[in-house]
């Protein structure tokens, strides 16, 4: 079929809603778990680290205000792709495309695309970093991501690659025990979480925006969404879906907010000098760097090569997903290779030339912090169609978006907006 655009008369009545709450029970719980777990600790990638280091290493703890107001945010916004999914049965691009036409879903993919790009070099680079801490050659590192990053989804069953991505999510603990095992001190965090933030200080704010942009990421809408409606949730686990959004965005943030304790408490011990913040063929954080060798470089490469291949595999299905949907092709983890061979294909070969320049990048930091400020720009056409889909009631009726809510969201799309491109300005002013 050949793409129109057309829009397909979308209703309410396109699926059946459940408003009843039912009794959460076990059973229920790990029926649910998976889409939003896993998406919200892949946000946790490789660029989400590198911020926060970068955060924690120049500012010391004062990133985590930031990150803790960012949860009610990043729930507020996932919650609503859990919703459509729920609600409708179809992906985002899919129902952007249905509902406004084949253009308007490929501008929303495109724009997701752009951002996809380097962050799929960042993830790379991120497991080349971790290899290198304990010794493993970025060659072997990078086949090994790759072979590992195919092998996940060709299994034929969602279920299965979701189970592997789960435990692959348990990583990145690891630097929570980083964190502690540092023994920052209570008072400093405490001070951390104070409204008085050095906005003062060059570069805060360029950097409060780049953490905007490393947790609420485009891909993330389209992978939760997908993944929903992959797994085939119905209404009746609406509720349990909308605890584990909770769950996943407070555990996403207690994430970087432990890279930034540890970064912080690291540089507090001790800064090193610039020449020896190069690791791995890397320039580094002072902060990460400072935590190299011994114990608390184990802790780091299994964290970085952790949320690098979990992140790599999300942001392909992400990306392979959108693009399936808006052509629709066939698009399903419970399809083979020969059933679905275009997604599959997407999935399989975008990362490769990403991971032949995660070979040879050097200054990655400044070009992430600068993809991140970017990110929350790129973000707001995707997020704009989220806000206007979950709030159109002719398509999902009660489930639709409060009048209350709705103003909150548009207020939040338009603000990310603002802040996104002053700090793109910034940065354009800054290389001119």
């Amino acid at each position: 079929m050949q793409p129109t655009d057309r829009p397909a008369p979308l209703t309410a009545q396109a699926r059946p809603l459940a408003l009843a709450r039912p009794r959460m029970t076990i059973r229920r719980v790990l029926r649910v778990l998976g889409p939003a777990w896993v998406v919200m600790l892949a946000d946790v990638d490789a660029a989400s680290v590198l911020t926060a280091a970068k955060a924690g290493s120049d500012f010391g703890y004062a990133m985590l205000l930031p990150l803790a107001a960012l949860i009610p945010v990043l729930y507020l916004v996932q919650e609503m792709t859990a919703r459509l999914a729920i609600g409708t049965g179809l992906g985002h691009a899919e129902l952007i495309r249905e509902r406004y036409g084949f253009r308007w879903g490929a501008i929303a993919v495109v724009s997701m695309v752009i951002i996809d790009l380097l962050a799929y070099v960042a993830e790379f680079a991120g497991i080349v970093l971790g290899a290198s801490l304990v010794g493993i050659p970025a060659g072997l590192a990078v086949m090994g991501a790759l072979a590992l990053h195919s092998v996940m989804v060709l299994t034929g069953s969602y279920r299965r690659f979701e189970l592997i991505a789960i435990v692959l999510s348990l990583a990145l603990f690891a630097f929570v025990w980083l964190a502690v095992a540092l023994g920052p001190e209570p008072g400093a965090i405490i001070a951390g979480l104070s409204p008085a933030q050095p906005f003062d200080r060059p570069g805060y704010l360029d950097l409060v925006v780049a953490t905007v942009g490393a947790v609420i990421m485009p891909w993330m809408l389209f992978y939760q969404q997908a993944a929903t409606v992959d797994k085939g949730l119905g209404p009746e686990d609406l509720p349990a879906a909308r605890w584990e959004t909770l769950i996943g965005a407070i555990a996403s943030e207690v994430l970087m907010a432990a890279v930034v304790i540890a970064a912080a408490a690291a540089t507090a011990a001790g800064a090193a000098g610039a020449e020896d913040n190069v690791v791995g063929g890397l320039a580094l954080p002072a902060g990460l760097a400072n935590l190299a060798g011994g114990w608390s470089g184990l802790l780091i490469a299994v964290g970085m090569i952790g949320s690098g291949l979990l992140a790599a595999v999300v942001i392909s299905l992400s990306s392979a997903w959108a693009w399936a949907e808006l052509f629709r092709w066939p698009r399903s983890l419970n399809l083979s290779l020969r059933q679905a061979p275009a997604f599959y294909a997407l999935y399989l070969v975008e990362v490769v030339p990403a991971a032949v320049v995660a070979l040879v990048a050097q200054d990655l930091v400044s070009v992430v912090i600068d993809a991140m400020i970017l990110n929350v720009v790129v973000l707001a056409v995707p997020l704009a169609f989220l806000v206007r889909l979950s709030s159109d009631r002719t398509l999902l009726g009660p489930l639709a978006n409060s009048r209350r809510r709705t103003v909150v969201l548009w207020a939040l799309t338009a603000g990310l907006l603002v802040l996104g491109l002053t700090s793109t300005f910034g940065i354009i002013r800054g290389g001119a």
